[in-house]
């Protein structure tokens, strides 16, 4: 990933012309593809193991071809998962912008390894709205400005393992724990239509890496300032249906041991729901510490661009927080109640518990509500699952 505008000492980007030029420069090999043709809003579903190790990126990201050069615009939207910390640690960001540096909005989200196995991570990009899942479960999402607005560009698809050099980002770099290796599943792709409101199958692909589609993937073979490593062709390798791609030292490219099975079974769909990232609000309420707050009768929160993946019985959870025994609100969709649910006395306004109730939901991009039939309760988050 070309990370050149990370560096406030750095006025101009080599051209991508450029970097090919260091070639066998450096005593570490490293490994992306990109895809031949450019994409734009859709979904895109990925599931792969990354590498551990203090310094060490694995990656999934779309990228604006020739945003490096000049002031060029930049674009791109990424998934970068650490291998320091046991690979404990992703980053989901946005840039953007014509000055360098450019201008990012990165979020850090900390997990289980997720190197220990295989997981399944999905970007949703529309016209309105950014989202970020693993396993099933939403992690980040941004609603409209700027770094949705900003992105009209199509984008290609690129996956790479890298060496950063910027300790106070990924850690110090240890070439001793080489090689390292990132596996890739399958990817997925389903475009976005927008007099639907929802991601289709016409025009979708998959690629389950069964062999090296170069009617769909270049290989990189260049490097920046960033990185420790050259990209080397030899460091691309597809084997028993998963793509592999390497980290190593010079004279060590490659892969010839056996691919990690993918044991993991794909967890139930669902959706996260931060209780302040509504879009719209009916009465005063607060938001305070990530939560929402002084809910009166009568009020609401009203939450647009919610994608149900699939038609079913959803397990719908709240995180609530009362002193009361009276406060009760309602699950809305389009005006129409799915249904109410009584919040418990939890012993007080800081002292949080998980409710739930099952509601039905068909698939497709829609908008939800919170209605306080009762006031009285905080709630912090939603999360729906399908049964």
């Amino acid at each position: 990933m070309l990370k050149l505008s990370r560096l406030l000492g750095w006025s101009a980007l080599l051209a991508a012309s450029l970097f090919a030029t260091s070639l066998q420069a450096k005593p570490y090999k490293a490994a992306e593809i990109y895809s031949k043709q450019t994409y734009k809003y859709g979904r895109y579903e990925v599931r792969m193991k990354v590498a551990k190790g203090s310094g060490v990126l694995s990656t999934f990201f779309t990228y604006k071809n020739g945003s490096e050069i000049g002031n060029t615009f930049w674009e791109e939207i990424d998934i970068e998962v650490f291998g320091k910390n046991n690979a404990t640690q992703w980053q989901s960001n946005v840039i953007i912008g014509s000055n360098r540096p450019t201008t990012k909005t990165e979020g850090l989200h900390t997990t289980s390894s997720l190197g220990d196995g295989y997981h399944t991570y999905v970007l949703e990009w529309t016209p309105s709205y950014i989202a970020w899942y693993v396993d099933g479960g939403q992690v980040r999402r941004i609603n409209g400005g700027q770094f949705v607005t900003s992105l009209t560009s199509n984008q290609d698809i690129r996956f790479n393992i890298w060496a950063a050099n910027i300790a106070e980002w990924v850690g110090a770099f240890d070439p001793n724990i080489l090689p390292v290796y990132q596996f890739v599943n399958y990817i997925e792709y389903k475009p976005y239509n927008a007099s639907t409101n929802s991601f289709t199958t016409t025009g979708s692909w998959r690629d389950d890496f069964n062999s090296f589609d170069t009617n769909r993937w270049n290989k990189a073979n260049w490097t920046f300032a960033e990185n420790y490593a050259d990209f080397d062709t030899n460091n691309v390798v597809v084997k028993d249906g998963t793509l592999v791609l390497a980290l190593t030292k010079e004279g060590a490219t490659g892969f010839n041991g056996t691919v990690p099975a993918d044991g993991g079974s794909t967890p139930a769909p669902s959706v996260f729901i931060e209780a302040e990232s509504f879009n719209q609000v009916g009465g005063s309420v607060t938001v305070s510490g990530g939560t929402v707050g002084y809910i009166d009768a009568g009020e609401w929160m009203k939450y647009n661009n919610i994608n149900i993946p699939a038609t079913g019985t959803y397990k719908v959870e709240y995180r609530v927080a009362s002193a009361v025994t009276t406060a009760q609100f309602t699950l809305d969709k389009s005006g129409v109640g799915l249904g109410t649910i009584s919040v418990p006395n939890t012993g007080g306004w800081g002292t949080y518990t998980t409710i739930s109730h099952n509601v039905s939901l068909t698939a497709g991009v829609q908008s939800l509500a919170i209605y306080a039939n009762t006031g009285g309760f905080n709630i912090d988050w939603i999360k729906l699952t399908k049964i």
